[in-house]
């Protein structure tokens, strides 16, 4: 029952297959024309992916040498701000020395003029004393 559904084949419908086949061969060729270039374009894309592996190391390379480069840095920062706060407070101490010798060299001003009015005073009580005792001290 099968070979009775099997067409026949006849002579007119071979006749017109034989361009059928020159299609197919055309077909191969230009295949293996697309398998070379798929075989070239692979080995482009290949070399255009190592390209890019390499460009992506540089550039990881490049990002971690930034952070290390910025570690550094605060680093360095926060050392800075530590001697900057050293300095100020050194700073304050002394200013607050600075305020106190200036206190104590104005209270010594206050009593100069005293200081130097004692040799008049002296002299003055050394005259009453002669005056009144009559006896010279030397």
């Amino acid at each position: 029952m099968a070979e009775s559904m099997r067409k026949q084949e006849n002579p007119e419908d071979l006749a017109a297959l034989e361009g059928f086949e020159e299609f197919f061969e055309g077909d191969t060729e230009s295949a293996v024309e697309v398998t070379a270039d798929a075989t070239m374009s692979g080995e482009v894309m290949q070399q255009q992916v190592e390209k890019l592996l390499e460009r992506m190391t540089e550039l990881l390379s490049f990002s971690v040498d930034q952070r290390v480069e910025s570690a550094r840095m605060a680093t360095q920062l926060i050392d800075n701000q530590r001697q900057l706060i050293a300095t100020q407070q050194i700073l304050i101490r002394l200013m607050e020395r600075s305020i106190d010798l200036t206190r104590h060299i104005s209270s010594i001003e206050e009593k100069l003029p005293v200081l130097f009015e004692l040799p008049r005073t002296v002299e003055s009580i050394r005259q009453r004393l002669v005056q009144m005792e009559g006896v010279e001290v030397e």
